[in-house]
């Protein structure tokens, strides 16, 4: 039979598999979006889930800071700000009081053009919008060590306000679990070590923490953004077309997980029968290496225990490798993590952190499981350095038909929209 999956946004590619073979599509429920998105943005924001009002919380001579998440994310960012600046405007909050914050983690600084689409081109022009910065320590102000002595340092510019208002779009994510809430601040506005030390938690869990609710890592992180202080939240949860269908607003933990409950029915799927193959789009986390492996941490769960499954990842990674060219090096060393354990410890290794962080991950992903790539946007050399296979998009059935030819009889299962894809 033909399956057809999407390679990035606006194309699909085909492929064969034998019926005997094939055990279905995993994919998302299929749900509706809100009928009027803005209304359901405005409801959110005005129904607070464990906060007072926003006017309760904000004052009319108040800084206020209004961080958003990066292009990497799907978060329908213009049309939440109009609304939230709207309001804030009725409670007296001056335009020279409002900065509008991108917050980029670790990820690259995100263009003119690139900012002004996210905000919206008005919004753009009339308030102060700025990348969070991580990389040069004079902008980054010290707050503390974390309880697990993680000393935090965090963008001046996403810090300086009274008040400080995160939006961001809740997903399945390898690290926290879940997306949204907290995050937005740590690691989203942290300076670069501070945002290593929140991947190396990551790299040195032993388990697949993709989708898992109360994540340890999470709960830390919480517990430091409660000491600094954010003070309201806007979370979306999409529908895999990226549309509205459900908004949370409020408190960056009651929220968050409120929104998490939306997103497992948006975004997850029940597996009764686990398979030896998987076929992965990465959809929508196509932007590069550094995103497209999220496919990998859902079709994880989709695996039998029993033997070495394999997952075959297809993915335009547009971005290549990404903003870490070590990445590929320790994704590859079966060794990593003795590695980052040193680093965890204080040692200085002379190398990038967040490379090593989440290539320890991967690289205990490909212990455990096969890993293809199926890319044009990599190279076979890429994928050596990484110890994966490869093959270029014109060789997808290829790869498909040698790897099922490598099993007796095996059930192989497809991913449609594996970057965000809960699979429980």
């Amino acid at each position: 039979m033909i399956v057809a999956i999407p390679y990035g946004k606006n194309k699909e590619v085909t492929f064969a598999i034998k019926e005997e073979n094939f055990s279905g599509i995993i994919e998302p429920s299929s749900v509706k979006p809100a009928p009027d998105p803005l209304k359901e943005i405005e409801a959110a924001i005005d129904h607070p889930i464990g906060t007072p009002s926003l006017q309760e919380i904000v004052k009319f001579d108040h800084r206020v800071n209004i961080i958003c998440d990066d292009i990497s994310r799907p978060t329908p960012v213009h049309l939440i700000l109009p609304i939230l600046i709207k309001k804030l405007k009725a409670i007296g909050v001056k335009n020279d009081n409002i900065k509008i914050v991108m917050a980029l983690g670790s990820h690259r600084y995100m263009t003119e053009d690139e900012m002004k689409a996210r905000v919206g081109e008005e919004i753009y022009r009339e308030f102060k919008v700025v990348n969070s910065e991580f990389k040069r320590e004079d902008d980054l102000v010290e707050l503390g060590v974390t309880a697990d002595g993680v000393e935090i340092y965090a963008c001046k510019e996403a810090m300086d306000s009274d008040i400080r208002i995160g939006i961001g779009n809740i997903v399945p994510h390898p690290v926290m679990g879940w997306s949204g809430g907290a995050k937005i601040l740590f690691p989203g506005v942290t300076g670069e070590k501070t945002v290593a030390q929140f991947h190396i938690k990551g790299g040195l869990a032993d388990e697949n923490l993709f989708g898992l609710e109360d994540c340890p890592i999470r709960l830390n992180m919480e517990n430091w953004v409660e000491n600094v202080g954010l003070d309201f939240i806007i979370n979306t949860v999409l529908t895999t077309s990226s549309e509205i269908y459900k908004v949370v607003a409020g408190h960056y933990v009651h929220a968050q997980r409120k929104g998490v409950e939306y997103a497992k029915i948006a975004l997850g799927q029940k597996v009764e029968k686990k398979v030896d193959i998987v076929v992965a789009s990465s959809f929508p986390a196509d932007q590069d290496l550094w995103q497209s492996p999220k496919a990998m941490f859902s079709a994880e769960h989709a695996l039998k225990k029993e033997g070495k499954g394999t997952i075959i990842l297809v993915s335009p990674n547009y971005e290549g490798i990404g903003p870490h060219q070590e990445y590929p090096k320790f994704f590859g060393m079966d060794d990593a993590e003795e590695i980052l354990f040193r680093l965890y410890q204080g040692e200085e290794m002379g190398v990038d952190p967040l490379a090593v962080s989440v290539g320890t991950a991967m690289s205990k992903m490909r212990q455990r499981v096969n890993l293809i790539m199926v890319s044009d946007g990599v190279t076979k050399e890429e994928m050596d350095t990484c110890k994966i296979g490869y093959y270029p998009l014109a060789e997808l059935q290829r790869a498909i038909d040698e790897t099922i030819a490598k099993y007796k009889d095996p059930s192989v299962a497809v991913v449609r929209h594996g970057g965000e894809l809960f699979i429980y």
